[in-house]
């Protein structure tokens, strides 16, 4: 009988460690989605994941990354892991989010990590890296002037070819997103050194570069034309620039820039010959459209050009 109050005992304790755990993340769930449709229930060692009550199935991708995330910055607390001592990586937590809960997921993330003796934060999305960039830049002591004794050092990383090979290495920060909140000055960047740089590149080295494009056109355009919206070829059509080259501009940035996918017509791989040709174009529109803001780029991006 004694052995069995024990195990009892032993059992309620078990339930009773798991439960405050589900408890906290049903209110940070339920938080971070906006709803509380979804939650953790209990179940034998672990927790199981409901919608209204039964088991949940068909979870969006925006779900299954709050859940993971959530789930992954409780499991800091964990007693086998010391935080302060300890190495903690994050890597792209907001993939799939909407902006709301990229907000939710960085508020999350700096709260439970902000004893964290290492921590390293890996990002595509640009607005994440930006929230990132601005907790780190008000840390104390991130204004000394020797690098190594800032708590904080920001890096990139960099695509190159040797040879055949393709070869990634790990580059400071470029300037341009160090300096300014928005990524246009980088874009604009990327844009003007690919269209005049006049070395041989591996044609691989351009499947990046119709999105870059892309991405920097329609921020030019936002500002430019804030009343046009819709398709970019509708504002395009109120640029008063070359039609053949608006045509041919159009034509290079919606190559690849839709999921990698090459299914249609349009995503002709010969568009890529083209690159630096419509780059060049490009910034002809942009010279074209506002002459003053195109020279204050070009000087910010290249001021040796000048």
């Amino acid at each position: 009988m004694r052995d069995i109050l024990i195990e009892i005992k032993q059992i309620e304790k078990e339930i009773e460690e798991r439960r405050q755990p589900a408890d906290e993340l049903n209110a940070e769930l339920h938080s971070y989605l906006g709803r509380d449709e979804l939650s953790f229930e209990i179940k034998e060692n672990g927790f199981q994941i409901v919608r209204n009550g039964d088991v949940a199935e068909n979870l969006s991708e925006g779900e299954k990354t709050a859940i993971a995330f959530l789930y992954f910055l409780k499991s800091l607390k964990d007693k086998s892991f010391s935080l302060k001592d300890g190495i903690v990586v994050i890597d792209d937590p907001v993939s799939s989010l909407d902006t709301n809960a990229l907000y939710h997921a960085f508020g999350f993330m700096q709260e439970k990590t902000r004893e964290a003796g290492q921590l390293f934060i890996l990002t595509h999305n640009h607005a994440f890296f930006r929230l990132v960039k601005n907790w780190f830049k008000h840390l104390p002591g991130q204004r000394k002037k020797s690098a190594n004794q800032r708590p904080a050092c920001f890096y990139m990383l960099c695509s190159s070819r040797d040879n055949a090979n393709r070869v990634i290495s790990i580059t400071e920060l470029d300037k341009l997103l160090h300096q300014y909140e928005s990524e246009y000055h980088y874009l604009f960047s990327l844009v003007y050194k690919a269209a005049n740089n006049f070395s041989v590149n591996p044609f691989e080295e351009y499947y990046h570069l119709p999105n870059i494009a892309r991405r920097l056109l329609e921020a030019f355009l936002a500002f430019r034309l804030p009343q046009q919206t819709g398709e970019l070829y509708n504002k395009l059509n109120d640029v008063d620039f070359d039609t053949a080259k608006k045509t041919r501009i159009l034509r290079f940035v919606h190559t690849y820039s839709h999921s990698g996918q090459i299914a249609d017509p349009e995503h002709d791989p010969s568009v890529l010959v083209e690159t630096q040709q419509v780059l060049k174009d490009l910034l002809d529109l942009i010279e074209h459209e506002d002459e003053r803001h195109y020279t204050q780029m070009k000087i910010t991006v290249a001021p040796e050009k000048v």
